[in-house]
């Protein structure tokens, strides 16, 4: 019995959706002293769904995208969310693959439906703002975008996990999250006509 257990336990971690979890403070032993470094986590399990759920409206934040410019660089969810538009918000970082997997999806649904009705917005998190702006180079990322996000927007949501993929109506009421692959393209069908 305990190994039929085990065995499922393994085979439910391999399946599960990949997804990367926050910096975690992790002890590693040395000669003399332990030494505390920051590990990020390229294989968490399945994200937790997020604090506002379906239906309710969205949680706004707001963040300095460059502190040593605050005045010029202060930038807010509701900026983008709840002015008339459907709003794909992807919560991601440079060094997560599975993130990194669905920019394809996003780009082919930003270029399908991006417009006078819908848009998309990337917000960084848990991300050096250097590593976010090269990875948006290097990956396409053309449509709208929050750089330095850090926790702020993932403790706002209780995101444990990215890529968290939300999907925003235009009087910022929360209609999808954990959206990846196919199920993207999907849920913006479902309220967008395509270009």
């Amino acid at each position: 019995m305990k190994k039929s257990i085990i065995i499922l336990s393994i085979i439910g971690l391999a399946v599960a959706i990949p997804s990367c979890g926050q910096n975690k403070k992790v002890s590693a032993p040395a000669d003399d002293q332990t030494v505390v470094e920051e590990v990020k986590a390229e294989a968490a399990p399945e994200a937790e769904p997020v604090a506002a759920p379906d239906g309710k409206k969205f949680i706004d934040f707001t963040v300095v995208q460059d502190p040593e410019h605050p005045e010029t660089s202060t930038v807010s969810l509701s900026d983008y969310v709840g002015k008339g538009k459907y709003i794909l918000v992807d919560f991601w970082a440079s060094w997560c693959g599975p993130c990194k997997r669905e920019i394809p999806n996003l780009k082919n649904v930003w270029e399908k439906y991006h417009g006078d009705d819908f848009d998309v917005l990337s917000v960084a998190v848990w991300d050096d703002v250097e590593d976010t702006k090269a990875a948006a180079i290097e990956h396409g990322i053309t449509w709208l975008q929050i750089i330095n996000g850090q926790k702020v927007p993932t403790d706002a949501y209780g995101i444990e996990g990215i890529p968290q993929i939300m999907l925003f109506g235009p009087d910022g009421t929360l209609l999808k999250t954990d959206l990846r692959g196919s199920a993207i393209e999907e849920a913006v069908a479902k309220y967008v006509k395509a270009k």
